[in-house]
């Protein structure tokens, strides 16, 4: 402002010129609607439109952490897609804003990394919103960071339950207002499954066996205390490390014990690598059942395996053969760009998308007022590829129907039927 002033100053003013000015001024105020501002009143709405302005022009800087090595690297490449192919659908704008080039990072598996990369995110990119994050581990290591920075985070992917629930000095996690999950919860996925087991199916017996780490032990637990509240018996439990190469050593010893129902979860390539010698040890010749979180058979896997996991029953939110007009549009708009079936990871994805733009046209594309941003959050609510979407405004996880599904090959593609639903699954946590 005041190098303008010295501008102005510089010219060469007559005492005419001044006074010239000056009655021209008195002029147009006394012209002047009544109702007009003073000069205070103008300037600040002025100095406000150019602030609503510099949001609504400045771009969004989304940060996202993905898995683009390792055992979860298919699962990053698609959603990767899936938030690529939303921002082309919208022209490159979240609620009428314009959306910079998304910035992607590798959270490589390993929670030091995702602490680094997300620092990152807060530090050097300064970016408005992060998304993202596969492994549960990981999703625990940045909570902290993500709540002090106040940096809305949306998950879309870790289930681990305590990122969204009320724990005893965070430990390992607790939920935070700026923390939201597009995805889902351990138990949300496997707790309504132990139930069905032992009522629906009638199974008396199950033997759990998972990865050896924050999710799978979280599964484990919901499945068993569901299972076993419902008059079902858990006879035993087996672990495999995440990343394990060879699976033939505890399929061995599956199968040595005499439970048929064994509840799994594995992803990735650990669950291609599962499925795969579950059949060279021929366990479903031998009256062996593989059931389990629905991870361990979504269309990642089945594109590797195909018919090999036929008769698996898991149970998730969502099924690439789910009839509504949301999921037709999706599978086909993602078919047609990538030449591909759409998996669970790309729908998480694309959801946290939608919710992200929805709370945007709330605020006008203004995220700079946190409680503003939040609450728009909270009350996003649309009909996902997956049906029904909303938060728990309590928790920041999504509620969302829960579908019993059995592989199947039809028409030349292995795919996940749904056979059952348990509607409007809100997890526990407060």
């Amino acid at each position: 402002m005041f190098d303008d002033q010295r501008k102005v100053t510089s010219l060469p003013i007559t005492r005419r010129r001044l006074i010239l000015a000056g009655g021209a001024s008195a002029l147009a105020a006394a012209c002047a609607p009544a109702a007009t501002p003073g000069p205070s009143a103008t300037g600040a709405a002025t100095a406000t439109a150019k602030a609503t302005a510099t949001v609504a022009v400045k771009p969004l800087k989304i940060g996202i952490l993905l898995p683009f090595t390792k055992v979860y690297a298919e699962l990053g490449n698609s959603m990767k897609r899936s938030a690529d192919l939303y921002l082309k659908q919208n022209g490159n704008k979240l609620g009428g804003r314009p959306v910079a080039a998304p910035i992607y990072e590798d959270e490589a598996n390993d929670p030091a990394v995702g602490a680094q990369k997300t620092q990152k995110f807060i530090e050097q990119d300064q970016v408005d919103v992060m998304m993202g994050i596969v492994a549960t581990p990981i999703a625990y290591a940045v909570r902290n960071a993500i709540d002090a920075a106040k940096l809305i985070f949306i998950e879309t992917n870790a289930g681990g339950n305590a990122l969204t629930r009320a724990t005893t000095d965070c430990k390992p996690s607790c939920k935070s207002q700026y923390i939201f999950r597009s995805s889902f919860s351990a138990w949300q996925i496997s707790n309504p499954i132990g139930t069905y087991f032992a009522t629906k199916k009638g199974v008396k017996e199950a033997f759990t066996f998972v990865a050896d780490y924050g999710f799978g032990t979280e599964s484990a637990a919901d499945f068993t205390n569901a299972f076993q509240a419902a008059g079902g018996k858990v006879t035993g439990a087996l672990k495999a490390p995440l990343g394990s190469a060879d699976f033939a050593p505890f399929v061995t010893q599956l199968k040595a014990q005499p439970t048929k129902d064994i509840y799994s979860f594995f992803s990735g390539t650990d669950a291609i690598n599962y499925i795969k010698a579950w059949n060279q040890l021929g366990m479903s010749a031998a009256g062996y059942r593989m059931n389990g979180a629905g991870f361990l058979t979504e269309q990642d896997v089945l594109k590797e395996v195909k018919d090999l996991a036929n008769g698996a029953v898991t149970s998730l939110f969502w099924a690439v053969t789910l009839d509504n007009p949301e999921n037709k549009a999706f599978v086909d708009a993602y078919q047609k760009e990538y030449n591909l079936l759409p998996d669970v990871f790309a729908v998480q994805q694309w959801d946290g998308m939608k919710a992200l733009d929805l709370a945007l046209q709330a605020t006008k594309g203004d995220t700079s007022n946190k409680e503003a941003f939040i609450a728009a959050l909270v009350a996003a609510k649309f009909n996902s590829p997956r049906g029904p979407f909303s938060f728990d405004k309590d928790t920041h996880n999504v509620i969302q129907d829960i579908y019993i599904r059995e592989v199947r090959t039809q028409g030349g593609s292995t795919v996940n039927t749904v056979v059952d639903k348990i509607p409007s699954v809100t997890d526990p946590g407060k």
